[in-house]
């Protein structure tokens, strides 16, 4: 049985199906053993860079030497560390490597030609409809598609002698924003009207016609546009947009064909093109005969959206039923439980086994380090656990026997410790294929779930939605597990003050001292002093239940106004501190407010009137040689200066 490795990042949350589908419909014409397994991240969506890291650790789950063949889709990845990652790793592996989309020394390539692409789309304009002057609306500008794009359109300017300059290139990304800026940035610096503006896509092109509308013009009236790639926007957009065609299940085709060819050791070109077809329509003032298929269209439109509507309805389900599970085991169970449109044949979680030590080890939580960078940013644990198996119709048992995948089939006791992934996901199916997704708590990786011929959910699009709720679900429950885990700690421990949950002296000496040791030469620290006024007045007047109910409703009003970061200690009777990172004076100046105002209004619950506080802080200084308790000192008697204040107020 014959291996595959496809390596491959998102557009954004979005799978593309494309390679997949045309790589597994070669092999299943030609009957080849072959099993594809694909390493998808969707790494490059999210603001939150740690988190497009975790996604990214997909890639350097496989031991790439292990396969026939390796494909690499890198054009989507932003972090130019992770290709040049990849590539190294596929280069170390000594296997046939093909590139779809961005050919790279020592590799094969399979894509369409961008260069000579974008080039006949200018030079349609240029013949065709006499364009002299030009606009042009590109991708980011170290893309690989976007560069060659760029170069086909310098070609063909400089072969019709047509002046051009780097002011008319504007670049962003491939998004419908990406036309609308534009089309401004344009407007904006007082050029006049192009004659035609060329997009790096059909999403620009779209873009820019919105923005161009708003402004009054419009195409082709006021000047012509192309796009690129033959999205539906383009056949179905007012006016129709002139684009570049390419079937994407060309690319996954031929790259099955090259293996063939290269597995029986026939001699092969490095490069290899897929064929395009020009769309010259109403956007250029072409094609204007052209019928759109649009019953066909929105058919298929109002169909995606039932199932899509069902679809999410039965995530809704799942996101409930998560809420109730306490292990990472029974969410897994869910999902084929909630999600029967999943049609997929099986799934397995295997994770880091550090996951379940606050769980397995709440009777003796000193065992446990508090360190979450523990677990990998870079690369898989070398063991790691088998949790879950569902074959489809069953959930097999777990254990603690070795098995393979083809023992797990049969239902064999499987929970193990597993180096890499074979030999337990090997797998004697031909043509089937194997996808692995990340689950990682932002860029820490936790472990990985595995669909098997999981072709619906890539086809529909529907898998980030599956794994979203998959891993929020799962940190939750991390959360949960490390936050009982804590209390347990803390409690066994003795570091809190029993009337308020605050740390008490033993907690002050364990982690204020060593919050101050670790910051003495890095950062600075906010020593805040808190007192609680009239704390004798009020227990002489209204008892010492409701005094208790008073020094509550202060440690209250603190620990809910402080970060997770900051250390709060009752130091006894209504002496409070607060220990934290140094922070800006005038955020200081909202949290006490806050405090204060949480105070009062508590106050007026127990039938306290203008229960209230005093305060008094310092920072510290790196390059002081005081000790804590200098600090904690000097905040005390700033305290002691408000108060002394208020006193002589009331006198």
């Amino acid at each position: 049985m014959k291996k595959i490795a496809l390596l491959m990042d998102g557009w954004k949350r979005y799978f593309t199906f494309a390679w997949p589908a045309g790589l597994l419909q070669r092999f299943h014409e030609t009957k080849e053993q072959v099993t594809l397994y694909i390493f998808n991240s969707s790494g490059n969506w999210s603001r939150d860079q740690k988190y497009n890291q975790g996604e990214y650790n997909i890639f350097q789950l496989p031991d790439l030497g292990e396969f026939d063949g390796i494909i690499l889709d890198l054009n989507n990845v932003e972090i130019s560390s992770v290709i040049r990652q990849a590539v190294t790793r596929a280069k170390e592996s000594k296997v046939p490597v093909i590139s779809i989309g961005s050919e790279r020394e020592d590799f094969y390539y399979v894509g369409i030609h961008n260069q000579k692409a974008m080039a006949g789309i200018v030079e349609h304009l240029v013949t065709e409809h006499g364009c002299q002057k030009f606009w042009f609306v590109m991708g980011p500008e170290d893309n690989y598609e976007n560069a060659k794009r760029v170069q086909g359109i310098r070609a063909c300017l400089d072969k019709y002698k047509i002046v051009w300059q780097e002011s008319d290139f504007y670049y962003q990304n491939y998004e419908f924003q990406c036309g609308v800026n534009g089309f401004q940035h344009f407007l904006k610096s007082g050029r006049p009207l192009p004659d035609a503006i060329v997009c790096a896509n059909d999403n620009i092109a779209v873009g820019v016609c919105e923005e161009a509308a708003k402004a009054g013009f419009h195409a082709p009236d006021d000047f012509r546009i192309t796009g690129f790639d033959n999205f539906d926007k383009a056949a179905f957009y007012t006016p129709r947009i002139t684009t570049v065609s390419h079937v994407r299940e060309e690319v996954g085709y031929r790259c099955a064909e090259l293996f063939l060819q290269l597995w029986r050791g026939e001699t092969i070109s490095t490069c290899h093109h897929t064929e395009v077809e020009y769309k010259f329509w109403e956007s250029c003032g072409c094609g204007n005969g052209h019928q759109r298929q649009e019953r066909d269209y929105l058919k298929g439109q109002i169909i995606y959206q039932i199932e899509t509507d069902a679809f999410m309805e039965d995530v809704l389900s799942l996101e409930y039923e998560l809420l109730k599970c306490n292990t990472f085991a029974q969410m897994i169970d869910c999902i084929p439980k909630c999600l029967p449109s999943m049609k997929c044949d099986a799934m397995y979680l295997v994770l880091d086994p550090r996951l379940n030590d606050y769980k397995n080890n709440m009777a003796n939580p000193e065992l446990v380090s508090l360190d979450e960078e523990e677990y990998f940013v870079h690369g898989y644990p070398e063991k790691m656990n088998l949790e879950f198996s569902y074959e489809k119709p069953d959930i097999l048992p777990l254990g603690t026997g070795q098995a393979t995948f083809s023992e797990i089939d049969k239902g064999k006791d499987i929970r193990q410790k597993i180096h890499g992934i074979f030999p337990t996901f090997d797998c004697q199916e031909a043509g089937a294929n194997l996808l692995f997704l990340p689950l990682h708590f932002r860029e820490w990786t936790v472990g990985y779930l595995v669909i098997r011929n999981a072709v619906y959910l890539m086809e529909k699009q529907y898998l980030h939605h599956v794994m979203g709720a998959l891993t929020k679900a799962m940190e939750n429950l991390h959360r949960q597990e490390k936050l009982e885990w804590m209390n347990q700690r803390l409690s066994v421990l003795y570091v809190r003050d029993t009337l308020t949950g605050m740390y008490n002296r033993m907690g002050y000496r364990r982690f204020a001292e060593k919050l101050f040791a670790d910051h003495e030469r890095e950062k600075n620290l906010l020593i805040l002093f808190i007192d609680l006024d009239r704390l004798k007045y009020i227990n002489d007047t209204f008892g010492h239940d409701i005094g208790d109910l008073a020094i509550r409703a202060a440690a209250d009003a603190i620990t809910s106004t402080l970060g997770e970061e900051a250390i709060p200690v009752r130091l006894g009777g209504d002496e409070f501190l607060v220990i934290q990172e140094e922070m800006p004076e005038e955020e200081i100046f909202v949290m006490l407010r806050t405090i204060r105002k949480k105070v009062a209004r508590s106050g007026e619950r127990i039938g306290i009137c203008q229960l209230s506080i005093s305060a008094g802080y310092v920072i510290t200084d790196q390059d002081s040689e005081k000790k804590l308790e200098d600090y904690v000192n000097e905040a005390d008697e700033i305290m002691y200066q408000e108060k002394n204040e208020k006193k002589a107020a009331r006198r």
